[in-house]
């Protein structure tokens, strides 16, 4: 006979926390798990240039990028079964308890039942794109972003015949 899993109750909070997700590249990420992380600033070279984020010599500008499908922050969370409705108790629990048929089949209402709750939804992350600066010293230049191959860009390379169907 197959076994039924339990369902986990799934609900979305009335009031969503705002939340931010970083994507942190590998080689800051070792450093800010090292026994001794360094402190993050955020800055601007000038007013009306990008936000930069300096971990000691390097820097990373902050650029914001929208996802396809949005992120959502789950918590633990508890409910209670409503008093109109009441849970089955799986068959292998009444199995090993020694219950057979009958009564105390299911949960009585009003019971705590584990639960997962949406408490963010968000719908773009901040990507930390590596920065040199023109010169190779600090304010110098207007400074460069580093050339990071991304996939959208390599598979826009590939449709670049143009049209519909990629004809030339």
């Amino acid at each position: 006979m197959a076994q039924a899993a339990p369902a986990i109750p799934f609900s979305a909070t009335l009031s969503q926390q705002a939340f931010k997700l970083l994507e942190l590249p590998p080689e800051l990420l070792s450093v800010l798990e090292s026994e001794n992380p360094p402190t993050l600033h955020i800055r601007s070279e000038t007013p009306a240039s990008h936000a930069l984020l300096h971990c000691g010599e390097q820097k990373y500008q902050i650029r914001q990028k929208n996802t396809s499908n949005p992120i959502l922050i789950l918590a633990p969370s508890s409910s209670t079964a409503p008093v109109h409705t009441q849970l089955e108790i799986p068959e292998a629990d009444k199995e090993e308890e020694g219950e057979g048929e009958g009564e105390g089949d299911i949960a009585p209402p009003g019971v705590p039942i584990p639960s997962i709750a949406t408490i963010a939804k968000c719908e773009d992350t901040l990507e930390l794109v590596p920065w040199v600066d023109e010169g190779g010293k600090e304010g110098v230049g207007k400074g460069k972003e580093k050339k990071v191959n991304k996939w959208h860009e390599k598979f826009a390379k590939t449709r670049s015949g143009g049209g519909v169907g990629g004809k030339k």
